[in-house]
């Protein structure tokens, strides 16, 4: 899916809330049905943003809890942000501006880290609170500039990207089933080989049997010459698949910094739109230059 530029076409200048507290990293493990939990605290209208990396695939939940005296522990939960079965997650989430139903200080969230796999996964967590201070004109028309560009160049390169894996496609598409047709026929030699071993086995005519071993010979020599060109061109093309699937995976990220950025822009959170490029790889490899307060 093309990334969209709608996340900054609605951008004015308006004041950015920028990181007020930056919790440490956490870092630990999880396996089997157990999941890993923290807790974080908001003030009304506090956003957050979670990042896990993980050794092996992980899903990632962000819960609102609600008070509830019936509930085990005293909390109900709700799952307000889900990301399955990955080795990375970006999430984010606003708590709303008003306070809690019961009148609380804080919003509170559960973040949950779960094993996608059988294996024991090592983690870390990352998390970072984004208070409501307002800050200059002078930044926001920075943030403003650097955001707009930054859409520029992902759609930019999104649209490069799928156009060179399409043509990859067109090209490749043939070779392949070229390839496997070949394997078919490497198949067929290689069973018509072994039927006429079995008929030197039993063959007791001297003439008959030096009839069979030449044609063997020659089948064999063909298979052999053949087999070698297709386990060249298969590494060729094992190194062409390789190249497409990085595009493609690369395509992929860039999507998905884009529809990272488009939700908390549409929802006028700019100060975690720059947290969110400030921390992204493909922002700085695209231009984007970290903004600090």
């Amino acid at each position: 899916m093309r990334i969209r530029m709608s996340f900054l076409m609605t951008l004015i200048l308006v004041f950015l809330a920028l990181p007020a507290v930056a919790d440490p990293t956490t870092t630990g493990s999880v396996s089997g049905p157990t999941p890993f939990t923290y807790t974080i605290k908001c003030n009304p209208g506090e956003s957050f943003l979670v990042e896990v990396t993980s050794d092996h695939p992980t899903s990632v939940n962000i819960l609102s809890m609600t008070p509830d005296s019936r509930a085990d522990g005293g909390w109900a939960f709700n799952a307000v942000q889900t990301s399955e079965k990955a080795y990375s997650h970006l999430l984010d989430y606003k708590a709303p501006s008003g306070k809690p139903s019961n009148n609380a200080s804080h919003w509170h969230y559960r973040v949950s880290i779960l094993a996608s796999t059988s294996e024991q996964t090592g983690f870390e967590l990352s998390i970072s609170l984004f208070g409501g201070e307002e800050i200059s004109e002078e930044f926001s028309k920075k943030a403003k500039d650097q955001l707009e560009a930054l859409a520029r160049n992902l759609n930019n390169e999104y649209d490069e990207l799928i156009g060179k894996i399409d043509e990859m496609d067109t090209w490749l598409e043939p070779k392949v089933k070229e390839l496997n047709d070949r394997f078919r026929v490497l198949g067929d030699k290689k069973a018509e080989i072994a039927r006429i071993d079995e008929a030197i086995k039993s063959e007791s005519d001297t003439k008959a049997k030096e009839g069979l071993l030449e044609t063997r010979r020659a089948l064999a020599a063909e298979f052999s010459a053949e087999a070698r060109q297709y386990n060249d061109d298969f590494r060729q093309i094992e190194n062409d698949l390789e190249s497409r699937n990085a595009m493609v995976r690369r395509s992929k990220a860039i999507d998905e910094l884009g529809e990272s950025l488009r939700v908390p822009f549409n929802n006028k959170d700019y100060g975690l739109c720059v947290a969110i490029a400030n921390r992204s790889d493909i922002a700085r490899e695209l231009g984007w230059v970290a903004i600090e307060r």
